[in-house]
């Protein structure tokens, strides 16, 4: 009976001690590749979507031609290129392209170097290295 009595204290002194109990609940929103920071990246955003590769090309390329590239609107565009375009002479044209941009800025290089490896052919990656060496001298 003594111990009957003694569970039954410990459950009330339980209950009674516990407090209250507070669960809170936060959604995180995963956020996008590219934040739209200003409207060149919203524009890059919107070639991503766009069926057909040859289509993504051709505007990735028109974008990486445009004289004040932002560094955010560079990073951006060489992780879509990546990502977006399936054939490798594509994603080399948009590349040497934007090499060639009087505004080809050192994140640009640094997100093209970082991927450099994920170009599959060795002609490419030579290409694309020897691009942003001739910049520099």
């Amino acid at each position: 009976m003594r111990k009957g009595l003694l569970v039954l204290g410990l459950i009330m002194s339980a209950l009674c001690l516990g407090g209250c109990l507070v669960i809170v609940s936060e959604e995180v929103e995963e956020p996008a590749a590219c934040e739209p920071a200003d409207e060149t990246i919203a524009e890059i955003d919107a070639v991503s979507k766009l069926a057909f590769d040859s289509d993504r090309q051709q505007g990735y390329k028109r974008i990486a031609e445009r004289v004040g590239l932002s560094d955010a609107a560079q990073v951006c565009l060489v992780k879509k290129v990546f990502d977006k375009l399936a054939f490798e002479d594509a994603k080399e044209d948009v590349l040497l392209a934007l090499i060639d941009n009087p505004s080809f800025s050192y994140a640009g290089e640094q997100a093209i170097l970082e991927r450099l490896d994920r170009l599959a052919f060795e002609n490419s990656k030579v290409r694309v290295l020897k691009a942003i060496n001739g910049r520099k001298s």
